[in-house]
Protein backbone atom coordinates (compact mmCIF):
# COMPACT_ATOMS: atom_id res chain seq x y z
CA UNK A 1 0.00 0.00 0.00
CA UNK A 2 1.55 3.79 -1.14
CA UNK A 3 1.88 6.45 1.91
CA UNK A 4 -0.43 8.84 0.38
CA UNK A 5 -3.09 6.23 1.27
CA UNK A 6 -3.12 6.29 4.53
CA UNK A 7 -4.57 8.18 7.65
CA UNK A 8 -2.45 10.90 9.29
CA UNK A 9 -0.77 9.51 12.13
CA UNK A 10 0.70 6.31 13.19
CA UNK A 11 0.05 2.64 11.54
CA UNK A 12 0.32 -0.93 12.07
CA UNK A 13 1.65 -2.99 9.63
CA UNK A 14 3.26 -5.96 7.84
CA UNK A 15 4.90 -7.12 4.88
CA UNK A 16 3.32 -9.15 2.40
CA UNK A 17 5.53 -12.12 0.69
CA UNK A 18 6.53 -9.73 -2.49
CA UNK A 19 7.68 -7.04 0.32
CA UNK A 20 4.71 -4.72 0.03
CA UNK A 21 3.01 -3.22 2.98
CA UNK A 22 -0.28 -4.31 4.31
CA UNK A 23 -1.85 -1.65 6.38
CA UNK A 24 -3.49 -3.41 8.96
CA UNK A 25 -4.45 -0.67 11.32
CA UNK A 26 -4.25 2.93 11.61
CA UNK A 27 -4.14 6.17 13.75
CA UNK A 28 -4.64 9.19 14.80
CA UNK A 29 -2.14 11.95 16.85
CA UNK A 30 -2.18 9.04 19.48
CA UNK A 31 -0.55 5.60 19.36
CA UNK A 32 -3.73 3.22 20.82
CA UNK A 33 -2.98 1.39 23.81
CA UNK A 34 -3.27 -2.56 22.29
CA UNK A 35 -0.40 -1.61 20.24
CA UNK A 36 1.57 -0.36 23.29
CA UNK A 37 0.74 -3.54 25.03
CA UNK A 38 3.38 -5.32 22.08
CA UNK A 39 6.53 -3.10 23.40
CA UNK A 40 9.16 -3.15 26.19
CA UNK A 41 11.25 -0.53 27.55
CA UNK A 42 14.05 -2.28 25.40
CA UNK A 43 11.90 -1.67 22.46
CA UNK A 44 12.12 1.82 23.43
CA UNK A 45 15.89 1.84 23.63
CA UNK A 46 16.46 -0.02 20.38
CA UNK A 47 14.25 2.57 18.95
CA UNK A 48 15.55 5.71 20.22
CA UNK A 49 18.73 4.86 19.21
CA UNK A 50 17.63 4.30 15.61
CA UNK A 51 15.87 7.42 15.44
CA UNK A 52 18.81 9.47 17.03
CA UNK A 53 21.44 7.98 14.26
CA UNK A 54 21.65 10.27 11.24
CA UNK A 55 20.28 9.19 8.08
CA UNK A 56 22.62 8.01 4.92
CA UNK A 57 22.48 11.65 3.39
CA UNK A 58 23.16 12.69 6.97
CA UNK A 59 20.35 15.64 6.50
CA UNK A 60 16.82 13.90 7.53
CA UNK A 61 15.68 12.43 10.44
CA UNK A 62 15.44 8.43 10.51
CA UNK A 63 11.81 7.01 9.81
CA UNK A 64 10.19 6.56 13.15
CA UNK A 65 9.39 3.00 12.82
CA UNK A 66 9.51 -0.19 15.27
CA UNK A 67 10.31 -3.66 13.28
CA UNK A 68 9.38 -6.16 16.54
CA UNK A 69 9.61 -9.76 16.12
CA UNK A 70 5.80 -10.91 15.97
CA UNK A 71 6.11 -14.21 18.48
CA UNK A 72 7.41 -12.10 21.30
CA UNK A 73 5.43 -9.29 21.04
CA UNK A 74 1.90 -10.98 20.75
CA UNK A 75 3.05 -12.86 24.07
CA UNK A 76 3.75 -9.68 25.86
CA UNK A 77 0.80 -8.23 24.87
CA UNK A 78 -1.02 -11.53 26.18
CA UNK A 79 1.28 -11.15 29.51
CA UNK A 80 -0.95 -7.63 30.08
CA UNK A 81 -4.41 -9.05 29.51
CA UNK A 82 -4.87 -8.70 33.22
CA UNK A 83 -3.62 -5.04 32.77
CA UNK A 84 -6.81 -4.37 30.32
CA UNK A 85 -9.42 -6.67 32.14
CA UNK A 86 -9.12 -4.12 35.39
CA UNK A 87 -9.06 -0.99 33.78
CA UNK A 88 -10.96 -1.59 30.80
CA UNK A 89 -12.86 -4.21 31.21
CA UNK A 90 -15.34 -3.36 28.76
CA UNK A 91 -12.36 -3.65 25.91
CA UNK A 92 -11.17 -7.41 27.06
CA UNK A 93 -13.42 -8.88 24.17
CA UNK A 94 -11.91 -6.22 21.62
CA UNK A 95 -8.32 -7.13 23.09
CA UNK A 96 -9.20 -10.97 22.91
CA UNK A 97 -10.22 -10.41 19.04
CA UNK A 98 -7.28 -8.40 18.14
CA UNK A 99 -4.54 -10.38 19.92
CA UNK A 100 -5.96 -13.33 17.85
CA UNK A 101 -6.67 -11.77 15.13
CA UNK A 102 -2.79 -10.65 15.09
CA UNK A 103 -1.49 -14.26 15.47
CA UNK A 104 -3.87 -15.64 12.64
CA UNK A 105 -2.60 -12.97 10.04
CA UNK A 106 0.28 -13.63 7.58
CA UNK A 107 3.31 -11.39 8.61
CA UNK A 108 5.62 -12.93 5.93
CA UNK A 109 8.67 -11.96 7.21
CA UNK A 110 7.40 -12.97 10.83
CA UNK A 111 7.77 -8.64 12.03
CA UNK A 112 4.88 -6.63 13.40
CA UNK A 113 5.64 -3.09 11.94
CA UNK A 114 4.49 -0.09 13.67
CA UNK A 115 5.12 3.67 12.09
CA UNK A 116 4.88 6.21 14.21
CA UNK A 117 6.70 8.93 12.15
CA UNK A 118 3.94 11.77 11.86
CA UNK A 119 3.13 11.40 15.35
CA UNK A 120 7.12 11.68 16.09
CA UNK A 121 6.99 14.84 13.91
CA UNK A 122 4.81 16.36 16.71
CA UNK A 123 7.39 16.43 19.80
CA UNK A 124 10.37 18.48 19.74
CA UNK A 125 12.96 16.04 19.87
CA UNK A 126 13.56 12.39 19.45
CA UNK A 127 14.22 12.24 23.63
CA UNK A 128 10.67 13.69 24.13
CA UNK A 129 9.07 11.06 22.40
CA UNK A 130 10.94 8.12 23.39
CA UNK A 131 10.17 9.30 27.06
CA UNK A 132 6.51 9.39 26.48
CA UNK A 133 6.55 5.84 24.90
CA UNK A 134 8.50 4.43 28.34
CA UNK A 135 5.99 6.41 30.51
CA UNK A 136 3.42 4.95 28.94
CA UNK A 137 4.60 1.24 28.73
CA UNK A 138 5.52 1.68 32.23
CA UNK A 139 1.80 2.07 33.45
CA UNK A 140 1.60 -1.72 32.25
CA UNK A 141 4.23 -2.55 34.46
CA UNK A 142 3.50 -0.82 37.42
CA UNK A 143 -0.10 -1.02 37.05
CA UNK A 144 -1.15 2.33 36.85
CA UNK A 145 -4.02 3.54 35.19
CA UNK A 146 -3.60 5.45 31.91
CA UNK A 147 -6.42 7.36 30.64
CA UNK A 148 -8.03 5.99 27.63
CA UNK A 149 -11.61 6.17 25.63
CA UNK A 150 -13.17 2.57 25.90
CA UNK A 151 -13.61 2.88 21.79
CA UNK A 152 -12.14 0.85 19.04
CA UNK A 153 -10.12 3.95 17.94
CA UNK A 154 -8.55 4.77 21.11
CA UNK A 155 -7.87 0.47 21.92
CA UNK A 156 -6.98 -0.62 18.11
CA UNK A 157 -7.27 1.91 15.46
CA UNK A 158 -9.06 2.22 12.50
CA UNK A 159 -9.18 -0.92 10.52
CA UNK A 160 -6.24 -0.30 7.46
CA UNK A 161 -7.70 0.80 3.97
CA UNK A 162 -6.61 -1.84 1.51
CA UNK A 163 -7.69 -5.03 0.57
CA UNK A 164 -6.07 -7.76 2.20
CA UNK A 165 -7.73 -11.22 2.64
CA UNK A 166 -8.94 -10.97 6.15
CA UNK A 167 -9.95 -7.92 8.02
CA UNK A 168 -10.16 -6.94 11.42
CA UNK A 169 -14.18 -5.58 11.04
CA UNK A 170 -15.24 -8.71 9.30
CA UNK A 171 -13.40 -11.30 11.65
CA UNK A 172 -14.50 -9.58 15.00
CA UNK A 173 -18.42 -9.20 15.60
CA UNK A 174 -17.11 -7.31 19.24
CA UNK A 175 -15.55 -4.52 17.18
CA UNK A 176 -19.17 -4.40 15.07
CA UNK A 177 -20.57 -4.03 18.19
CA UNK A 178 -18.34 -1.75 19.63
CA UNK A 179 -18.39 0.47 16.52
CA UNK A 180 -21.89 0.40 16.21
CA UNK A 181 -22.74 1.52 19.59
CA UNK A 182 -20.48 4.41 19.09
CA UNK A 183 -21.86 5.72 16.12
CA UNK A 184 -25.50 5.30 17.79
CA UNK A 185 -24.33 7.36 20.54
CA UNK A 186 -22.55 10.44 19.05
CA UNK A 187 -25.79 10.15 16.74
CA UNK A 188 -27.83 10.22 19.82
CA UNK A 189 -25.68 13.19 21.62
CA UNK A 190 -26.55 14.92 18.24
CA UNK A 191 -30.17 14.28 18.97
CA UNK A 192 -30.41 15.63 22.51
CA UNK A 193 -27.89 18.36 21.64
CA UNK A 194 -30.78 19.62 19.05
CA UNK A 195 -33.60 19.04 21.29
CA UNK A 196 -31.75 21.64 24.37
CA UNK A 197 -31.26 24.04 21.27
CA UNK A 198 -35.10 23.44 20.12
CA UNK A 199 -35.84 23.84 23.95
CA UNK A 200 -34.03 27.18 24.49
CA UNK A 201 -35.09 28.78 21.36
CA UNK A 202 -38.74 28.04 22.73
CA UNK A 203 -38.17 29.48 26.07
CA UNK A 204 -36.29 32.76 24.82
CA UNK A 205 -39.54 33.00 22.50
CA UNK A 206 -41.76 32.74 25.38
CA UNK A 207 -40.04 35.26 27.71
CA UNK A 208 -39.99 37.59 24.56
CA UNK A 209 -43.57 37.01 23.90
CA UNK A 210 -44.74 37.44 28.01
CA UNK A 211 -42.46 40.94 27.54
CA UNK A 212 -44.23 41.82 25.09
CA UNK A 213 -47.70 40.96 26.13
CA UNK A 214 -47.01 43.05 29.73
CA UNK A 215 -45.48 45.65 27.73
CA UNK A 216 -48.91 46.04 25.56
CA UNK A 217 -51.04 45.52 28.76
CA UNK A 218 -49.26 48.89 30.16
CA UNK A 219 -49.81 50.51 27.29
CA UNK A 220 -53.75 49.87 26.78
CA UNK A 221 -53.61 50.48 30.91
CA UNK A 222 -51.70 53.60 30.67
CA UNK A 223 -54.26 55.20 27.38
CA UNK A 224 -57.00 54.04 29.24
CA UNK A 225 -56.18 56.35 32.20
CA UNK A 226 -56.37 59.10 29.78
Amino acid sequence: MEQENRRKGACLFARTAGGEEAVLFEAGNRIPFFWLTLLDQDDVDAFYRQISLPSADGTQPRKCCFELDKLRALLRAADRRNYVAQYYASCLPLFDDWLYFMQITDFSDRKIYLDTDEIRACYETPEHFADSLRKAIASFDDNRETWYESTVAAACGYEGRNRIERCFGDFSATCRDMNRKDIYSRFDKKIHLGKRRIFRKKTVRAIFMALFVALLAAAVFFFALK
